[in-house]
């Protein structure tokens, strides 16, 4: 995994760990005032749950990514770029 990539899953880890921090202290404080967070009444979720839960599902897809192998690219040079069968015969 090169640097760059490295530093954006870091970063990527670094926002999902204050989501989950702001999620546990948005939590305290309703249950502090006693508000009912009213997307959560409605759906089940607050809507630092699903930023969370997105969040956790983008960095598992990016670690599914990086641990994939590169594919093998195979190329081949021709007169026209490897177009000659969109070109006239005089590039084949």
């Amino acid at each position: 995994m090169d640097q760059a990539t490295q530093k954006l899953r870091q970063e990527m880890l670094d926002y999902l760990h204050q989501l989950m921090a702001d999620r546990e202290a948005e939590d305290m404080r309703k249950t502090e005032t006693g508000q009912i967070d009213p997307m959560r009444a409605t759906t089940g979720q607050s809507a630092l749950d699903v930023a969370v839960a997105q969040t956790k599902e983008i960095i598992r897809s990016l670690d599914r990514v990086l641990d994939q192998e590169p594919p093998e690219v195979i190329t081949f040079r021709t007169s026209c770029n490897g177009l000659s069968r969109l070109k006239d015969n005089r590039c084949a």
